[in-house]
């Protein structure tokens, strides 16, 4: 016979201040034991949201490390990329300055280009 029913047939044969008690017992019993388990249920729920606020903390940090990092790659990188401009500005100067010394030294510079039919046109320049 289960549990149940035997519950039921002893309910039955007990007289009804015998059962009132007994309930009342029951009852009381469950009642002790909620506030128990809510209490477990409670202190859980806090070990995983205080561990989880952790875990965003330490995310976080590792978040800014790394920007961080990179902010600091980036200023490299635009510094040595202001260096690569700024030498061959002066690289392009002194071929100019090169170019220009030359065409002094001589009275004059010739140049040839093709013309639409491809025949070649003379553009000397004097000075």
């Amino acid at each position: 016979m289960s549990g149940f029913l035997k519950g039921v047939v002893v309910g039955i044969a007990m007289p009804g201040e015998e059962m009132r008690s007994l309930l009342r017992k029951r009852y009381e019993e469950i009642r002790g034991a909620l506030p128990v388990q809510l209490d477990q249920s409670a202190q859980q729920v806090s070990g995983r949201v205080s561990q989880t606020a952790s875990n965003l903390k330490g995310y976080a940090q590792q978040a800014a490390t790394k920007t961080r990092e990179t902010g600091s790659t980036l200023g490299n990188l635009a510094q040595q990329s202001a260096q690569e401009v700024q030498q061959t500005s002066q690289d392009i100067a002194g071929t100019t300055r090169q170019a220009a010394s030359s065409m002094k030294q001589s009275p004059q510079a010739s140049t040839t280009k093709p013309d639409e039919d491809g025949d070649a046109v003379d553009l000397t320049l004097e000075y």
